[in-house]
């Protein structure tokens, strides 16, 4: 069985999550589709279940410009969701297996009329929730704070610590400073302390560019930011590396990975900087470093590059965006990479015409090729359920993991 990659955080640990006793008959399931495939048997199709995970992207508006921003194509496109149906989409999932919900972009999701609609439907159907905004409308996730529990979070894109460079970098449409985004944290703290709240801090070195524009450098504030976060009684900041776009396919990739001859330099002044952060941690407050630095401050990052030709996390992950239903975080919008419309699981003939699509996006998604290029989190899992398929004895042997009830994907 391969071995665990050491950088991979309990996060980032994809292969655990699957082996654990609530979810394993999934992977079980899988397993044993692909292996009689790959033998030439003739096959029921694949199980008609729900991805255990979607990242949701309740809308395309976004009322920030941010010029690090790797969706800013795809943004204020008009193109919506019907809302019932996406409620009919959602409902019908967790009825077959979805288990958590990350509220996200394209856009900014608290923008979305009916985000808190949303939220507390999520919440009814007994499943995870995670939100990602820019913060500047906080309130509207504090007015539904009390429906979330300890396995949810909260996480703020905010990539700076002072005003002068969140305003150079973000770009608000509407005045909102960065000290007033910070204070709402208390406030939706107060209303509910049990969900984690999170700083998130892309970081952006000298010379990078976004959209043939060069973007403002932001290491000269990795320590302040993680000070400015526990003097605002935010759980943790996270660290992880600017995403840009592959030429060839349109790909989220790290920007480093464009970087080799320089890698070495950029890294050791960051890694000065986040050392230093990691000295506040302490008191409640956590310090994080995303898996996909730390791979290119060690050199292993090319590793998280070689994928075998299938990619088997897409019926267990998905992207379910006003611009369809993808394959992966890593390809919204890319036709290469589309299961179906916006709402193509908002009825059961959808629903099973969806798994149709993603069993042949298995079979004709070459994740060697369209991959190579990208600093894959799901390339354990990759490889550990790829090794399973070629020997689908080991199932008989696989542990399950312990129960963590995590389920974000």
């Amino acid at each position: 069985m391969a071995v665990k990659q050491v950088e991979l955080s309990a996060l980032h640990d994809f292969a655990g999550k699957l082996c654990q006793p609530s979810v394993i008959d999934h992977l079980k399931e899988y397993v044993l589709w692909q292996a009689a495939r790959r033998r030439g048997e003739a096959t029921a199709p694949l199980p008609a279940r729900a991805p255990l995970s979607i990242n949701l992207d309740l809308t395309t508006a976004c009322n920030f410009l941010c010029d690090h921003c790797v969706d800013l194509e795809i943004l204020n496109t008009g193109i919506s969701f019907d809302h019932a149906r996406l409620k009919d989409a959602l409902a019908l999932m967790a009825g077959r297996g979805l288990r958590s919900v990350i509220v996200i972009g394209g856009g900014e999701p608290t923008v979305y009329p009916g985000f808190g609609d949303i939220v507390g439907l999520l919440k009814d159907l007994g499943l995870q929730v995670g939100v990602v905004t820019n913060g500047s409308r906080l309130e509207k996730v504090t007015e539904v704070a009390g429906r979330l529990d300890e396995r949810d979070w909260v996480r703020l894109s905010l990539d700076s610590a002072s005003d002068e460079l969140f305003q150079a970098m973000h770009k608000p449409r509407k005045p909102v400073t960065l000290d007033e985004i910070c204070a709402k944290v208390r406030a939706l703290k107060a209303a509910n302390p049990k969900p984690r709240v999170g700083f998130s801090f892309i970081i952006v070195w000298k010379d990078c560019e976004a959209h043939d524009t060069a973007i403002h450098e932001n290491v000269h504030e990795i320590v302040l930011a993680a000070r400015r976060a526990k003097e605002y009684g935010f759980d943790y900041i996270s660290y992880k590396p600017f995403l840009t776009r592959a030429a060839s396919n349109n790909a989220e990739m790290v920007g480093l990975a464009r970087e080799e001859d320089r890698l070495p330099a950029v890294m050791a002044g960051i890694r000065e900087q986040l050392d230093r952060a990691r000295e506040l941690a302490g008191d409640g407050f956590a310090v994080v470093e995303s898996t996909n630095l730390r791979v290119f401050e060690n050199g292993s990052y090319r590793d998280f590059s070689r994928q075998p030709r299938q990619c088997h996390m897409q019926p267990f992950r998905q992207v379910l965006s006003p611009l369809g239903v993808f394959n992966c975080p890593v390809y919204r919008n890319v036709d290469a990479a589309r299961i179906g419309g916006r709402h193509a699981y908002a009825t059961p003939e959808g629903f099973d015409e969806a798994v149709r699509s993603t069993a042949g996006l298995v079979e004709g998604f070459d994740a060697s090729a369209e991959c190579r290029e990208v600093t894959c989190l799901y390339n354990h899992a990759n490889w550990f359920i790829e090794e399973l398929i070629e020997d689908p004895s080991r199932l008989d042997a696989l542990e399950t993991a312990p129960e963590r009830g995590d389920y974000y994907l």
